[in-house]
């Protein structure tokens, strides 16, 4: 009954924002689990924070470039709300058995770069994904140096990651980091806020985002993809080019940015495991006046074929929290279950004092939610009872608890087993094991912020450890 109760509460306040749909799909408080997490603050932090950047990994080290310095843009009308000088034009190196953060500046007059170059990558919210040792980056929203004009670059990045994180680490050396940089430009690369992925022999996708030129103010907008882009990467290592596939129809309901698009392995009936992924919320629908976020998921093949459930169906899941780009991590178990794991971040729906609340101006939170897909392809979402560690705030709002995970990136543990695509083997961790770090992202003092002083850039560290509950 109580549940019930909650459930009731949830769906008659659910009235402000011109969301994709008017109600949200129950959220379950104590549901049975086969794992358990905990989240804990490492004992050493970044030298200052990061977000909205690109990673890659080799063994223990983590490679971050690209993001912002600073938390949540401004929303004032004028041309600074995202001040060129908080472009991290840094690659981070981060080793989590050393215990050690080395970082160097691609603006080092030992990199080889132009200011073009550093530009191109130092830019927030760009796609990328690690094929092997090269990590690829498009796009990204930044500014263009020599004119201080701002637009979404049209640049392909291949980055040899053993090589620039070897530059990072050894700054007597005489190699620069032009050595392992390689670029290519085409319009079809100028996206912000999606999400970029490969599948085995499959094109890569460069999935929603937005393109965004000029300055950002209250108001403005960006042309929105609204379609899945494939291309071919043909890289030998030496030369870099691209073959273009035919991008999907653009389709309204895909007018998504700034949204977890999670890697998934889907079960079939005769047990064969197939890569795919899914588009979970993300904002914002098209109404100028009030805009809201999307609720129900999209499903994308590795082809980049798509489809969304009808969302005026009763039976059609539709996300209420965990709403934004936030850290992740997906596990897949022996029933052939799919579970995502939503750290903090942005919310429409929060829990607070045993009841479910909305609030249209997408408050950030500690909160931690799983999204469940089935094997037979229906969602739940389930509210965890862990979440960020209490650390208070020195600066603004002085203690004030810090609000985590928007803008976060989850990094698997060295080791961990995973299948192809990054799904973690759930059946593989047979005892209290620690899966990963959550590494970056925006650290804000309150809920819904009033200036930009609210918020930060997270210098934290924090490891993830899950404890199975059941074979």
């Amino acid at each position: 009954m109580k549940k019930i109760l909650l459930l009731t509460v949830l769906c008659a306040q659910i009235a402000y924002a011109a969301n994709q749909t008017t109600i949200t799909s129950p959220v379950e408080v104590g549901h049975p689990l086969p794992f358990r997490i905990s989240i804990q603050a490492e004992d050493f932090t970044l030298p200052e924070g990061i977000q909205s950047g690109a990673f890659a990994q080799c063994e223990s080290q983590y490679l971050f470039i690209s993001g912002r310095t600073n938390g949540l843009h401004n929303f004032n009308n004028d041309n600074n709300n995202f001040p060129p000088n908080k472009q991290n034009t840094s690659v981070f190196v981060i080793d989590v058995c050393s215990k050690t953060v080395t970082t160097r500046s691609l603006l080092d007059p030992l990199s080889g770069l132009s200011q073009e170059q550093v530009d191109t990558l130092s830019v927030t919210s760009p796609q990328y994904y690690q094929c092997g040792n090269t990590l690829y980056i498009t796009g990204g929203y930044g500014v263009d140096t020599s004119t201080g004009q701002f637009s979404t670059k049209g640049t392909l990045t291949a980055i040899n990651v053993a090589g620039l994180i070897s530059w990072v680490t050894h700054p007597t050396s005489t190699a620069r980091a032009s050595e392992y940089i390689r670029q290519i430009s085409h319009p079809l690369f100028q996206v912000t806020g999606g999400h970029m992925s490969q599948v085995g022999d499959n094109p890569t996708l460069l999935m929603f985002g937005q393109n965004f030129s000029g300055f950002y103010t209250p108001g403005t907008t960006g042309t929105y993809t609204n379609q899945v882009r494939r291309f071919h990467i043909v890289d030998n290592g030496h030369s870099l080019s691209i073959i273009l596939k035919p991008s999907t129809t653009p389709d309204p309901n895909y007018r998504r940015r700034d949204l977890n698009i999670i890697p998934i392995i889907k079960t079939t009936c005769n047990h064969k495991k197939i890569a795919a992924f899914v588009a979970l919320a993300g904002v914002f629908t098209p109404d100028q006046d009030n805009p809201g976020y999307w609720t129900v998921p999209v499903e994308i093949d590795a082809q980049g074929n798509s489809s969304m459930a009808d969302p005026n169906l009763s039976s059609t899941f539709k996300q209420g929290m965990n709403i934004y780009n936030s850290a992740h991590v997906e596990l897949h178990s022996k029933t052939g279950a799919l579970y995502s794991i939503l750290f903090g971040g942005i919310t429409y729906v929060s829990f607070q004092d045993g009841a479910f609340i909305t609030d249209s101006g997408f408050p950030f939170t500690n909160q931690v939610t799983v999204i469940e897909r089935s094997t037979n392809g229906s969602y739940a979402q389930y509210l965890l009872p862990n979440q960020y560690p209490r650390i208070v705030s020195t600066a603004s709002n002085p203690g004030n608890t810090l609000l985590f995970g928007a803008g976060a990136k989850f990094v698997p543990a060295p080791g961990i087993y995973a299948y192809h695509n990054g799904v973690l083997k759930l059946k593989k961790i047979k005892k209290k094991t620690v899966i990963g770090y959550i590494l970056g992202g925006i650290q804000s003092t309150l809920p819904n912020t009033n200036s930009s002083s609210d918020s930060a850039a997270s210098p934290y560290i924090f490891k993830v450890t899950l404890t199975p509950t059941c074979c």
